[in-house]
């Protein structure tokens, strides 16, 4: 029986989806990049609003503040800016949006990629668990011939305690052979 070490498992990386897929990986990029963006100009609305209430308050407009020759760091040109900070995040917040929907459309063409990339270790593994499965099945069925031995002797199987390993399933078509049939119509392992 074939067995794995744990070092042939550390050393097998599954790649990511971004890893996979250009596509995949220009999206959450433009994902980050937008995170980022995000983040900044919600502290820059913050910045304004905390300026904004430390000025006195001016029922003028920007324009009219401009005119007037106030400086930029007049309340009437924060609140003007305040309002492009809000349309920006706004922005940045529905294209995030658009964004998670790409990645969800894209995410079926990466996941193809990785899985082409894993398949050999994959069936490489199973195989090593389909051997496994063959194994106990082969024990069990040793282990019941000891026991059905016993019983023809008409012995009293108290004094011996034995335990059935009943998690198997059915002797004949267990779980251990519908195991094994899945994998063969799966994977031909």
């Amino acid at each position: 029986m074939a067995s794995l070490k744990k070092k042939d498992v550390e050393e097998f990386r599954v790649p990511t989806l971004g890893e996979s897929d250009a596509a995949y990986a220009a999206l959450l990029q433009r994902q980050s990049d937008l995170s980022a963006m995000l983040s900044k100009l919600h502290s820059e609305r913050g910045e304004l609003e905390k300026n904004i209430a430390e000025q006195p308050k001016s029922p003028y407009s920007a324009g009219v503040s401009r005119l007037l020759g106030d400086d930029e760091g007049a309340a009437p040109h924060l609140r003007k800016r305040r309002g492009e900070v809000l349309g920006e995040i706004t922005d940045v917040e529905t294209a995030l949006v658009v964004i998670r929907k790409r990645l969800d459309e894209a995410r079926n063409g990466a996941s193809k990629a990785v899985c082409d990339a894993v398949r050999q270790e994959y069936q490489k593994r199973l195989g090593v668990v389909c051997d496994a499965a063959r194994a106990l099945e082969a024990a069990r069925q040793s282990h019941d011939e000891l026991i059905a031995a016993i019983e023809r002797e008409d012995v009293n199987l108290a004094y011996l305690k034995p335990v059935h390993p009943f998690f198997m399933g059915d002797r004949r078509e267990g779980k251990v052979f519908h195991f094994l049939k899945e994998v063969a119509e799966a994977h031909n392992v």
